[in-house]
């Protein structure tokens, strides 16, 4: 393993070069896009500290799929591909363990296609809402805190992060936001968005 630190907005790698590498996060964050013949952005994920780009099975011939950019300073660990290689043949295990990842990432792609491709910009924002509230959920019952009726979601991303990331404009996803806190089924604030009704935001998916 090679570490290596990068400054925000540094490329760590590009969309269609042969895949060399795999990389894991030790802190910040690097967003996995894609960019149209128009040269607007979709982001495919963004991965923090503890998560890896690792999409491929050790083909020599495999190209990255995504471009690879800091959101923050980072700092990352690097594995050449012909490590990587033994390392899975050497181990039943891991090889178990990035299976499940493949299928994660599969199943997440098969979402997002989703979501871009039938679903309005609104719909977008609000599953992209949701699914935040849920994980936050997720962590506060794993450390035993009550669910409360208004929960603070902090925001890590920059409205043009958002936009990337359900496939819209920075302009539409601005209007879209103060449309529901209009409709007082949320809050916005600095950095954080306040879930004032959840029941109504999962109404409009319906």
């Amino acid at each position: 393993m090679r570490e290596k630190t990068y400054e925000k907005g540094e490329i760590l790698f590009d969309e269609g070069r042969p895949c060399e590498r795999v990389f894991i996060v030790l802190s910040g964050r690097v967003k996995l896009y894609r960019t149209s013949s128009s040269g607007r952005e979709q982001i495919l994920e963004t991965l923090a500290s503890g998560d890896t780009c690792a999409c491929n099975p050790g083909s020599p011939v495999w190209c990255c799929s995504s471009t690879a950019e800091a959101v923050t300073a980072c700092k990352v660990w690097f594995l050449s591909r012909d490590d990587y290689v033994r390392m899975v043949g050497a181990s039943s295990k891991l090889t178990h363990t990035l299976n499940r990842l493949f299928a994660e990432k599969i199943q997440n792609f098969s979402n997002l296609i989703e979501e871009v491709s039938l679903k309005d910009v609104k719909k977008r924002l609000v599953q992209f809402l949701l699914q935040m509230l849920a994980a936050k959920g997720g962590r506060k019952k794993a450390a035993g805190f009550r669910p409360s009726r208004e929960e603070v979601l902090f925001i890590p991303f920059t409205r043009e992060e958002i936009a990337q990331r359900i496939g819209a404009a920075r302009e539409t996803v601005a209007r879209q936001l103060h449309q529901l806190k209009r409709s007082k089924l949320i809050d916005i604030q600095p950095y954080e968005i306040v879930i004032r009704n959840k029941e109504g935001l999962e109404k409009l998916l319906l």
